[in-house]
């Protein structure tokens, strides 16, 4: 027996109803199926990479590295970038993207790999610190103008800065939600 999505997604998904978790933006609304990808507002890291979101991604180009459920790649568009492209290795998540990319009328682009062109990019990453050692990608760093992460817990916040600036990155601001750190990154 496989596992129920819409049970999983009602039970820990933000205001979950009508089959859809319904993801408030301030002006916008985003509406999120149940499925695979990871990113139905349940980890606080999700919500800290929202709110980062919010001040920086207007008329921007968007790259989302792990994009689990569309969730970050589609808010992107809804609050105000003018591109955004999400990658994720797991085909039943890039399928899942897809369909919320349908639900709410978006053109958000999502595939498995990075795209041949990289305009210069915001770039978000929400994984754990192993997670993004392994998913860095020199090409996805050179086309970012600032990078937005988050799923680094607060115990690992030295190491993780450390591991920033070797990939040249300059520390612009840290967010906080319970034990979860977030960070918007400038280039060095």
């Amino acid at each position: 027996m496989g596992i129920n999505w819409e049970e999983q997604w009602a039970f820990f998904a933000e205001n979950f109803y009508d089959g859809k978790a319904h993801i408030n933006l301030g002006q916008e609304t985003l509406l999120l199926l149940p499925g695979p990808g990871f990113g139905d507002l349940s980890h606080p890291t999700t919500a800290l990479m929202l709110e980062m979101m919010k001040t920086h991604v207007t008329g921007e180009s968007v790259l989302d590295i792990g994009t689990g459920s569309g969730i970050l790649t589609l808010a992107a568009l809804l609050l105000g970038a003018r591109f955004a492209h999400g990658i994720d290795i797991d085909p039943d998540a890039l399928l899942h993207a897809e369909k919320n990319n349908v639900l709410n009328g978006l053109e958000a682009r999502f595939s498995k790999t990075l795209p041949n062109k990289l305009p210069p990019s915001i770039v978000l990453m929400n994984m754990i610190l192993s997670e993004q050692r392994l998913a860095f990608s020199p090409r996805a760093n050179q086309a970012a103008k600032l990078w937005i992460t988050s799923g680094i817990l607060a115990t690992q916040a030295t190491e993780y800065l450390a591991q920033t600036s070797d990939w040249g990155w300059k520390l612009h601001s840290i967010y906080r939600r319970s034990d979860w750190l977030g960070f918007v990154f400038n280039k060095k």
